[in-house]
């Protein structure tokens, strides 16, 4: 879905585009005077030219809307699933645990814990395996 509506708007903006700024270079040219022929260029510079531009736009700025709303959600999400494996695990946690239950990358857990733990003033261990344990103050 998302692909066709960037399609559309690239469509539309492309066309819109391209209409109105042939039709304004028709409309500021010096040598037609004939007004007729003026207000049918004037036409459809508003039918072809600006409402499509409008369109694609609308269109584009509704997918940057629904984009930066999926963006919060998810990180609404990984906030929730930390604040509740922290609970479970009595303030200890890994970035395997982290990774696995958020179902993200490694190395985003890692950096999402690392943040964390700055603003949680969080210590570390390490255990014999290798692997880094955040202890978090609850």
């Amino acid at each position: 879905m998302r692909m066709l509506q960037k399609a559309w708007a690239g469509t539309c903006l492309l066309f819109g585009l391209s209409i109105t700024l042939l039709a304004t270079t028709q409309l500021v040219s010096p040598d037609d005077d004939d007004w007729e022929d003026r207000a049918e260029t004037g036409l459809a510079l508003v039918m072809f030219g600006v409402a499509p531009t409008a369109l694609g736009s609308w269109l584009a700025w509704n997918l940057r809307h629904g984009n930066q709303q999926t963006s919060q959600l998810l990180s609404l999400q990984q906030e929730q699933m930390f604040l509740q494996l922290l609970q479970n695990q009595e303030g200890d946690l890994t970035i395997i645990q982290f990774a696995a239950a958020a179902q993200i990358p490694v190395e985003q857990a890692k950096a999402f814990l690392d943040q964390k733990a700055q603003v949680l003033n969080a210590s570390f261990d390490v255990k014999d395996t290798g692997a880094i344990v955040y202890r978090f103050p609850l």
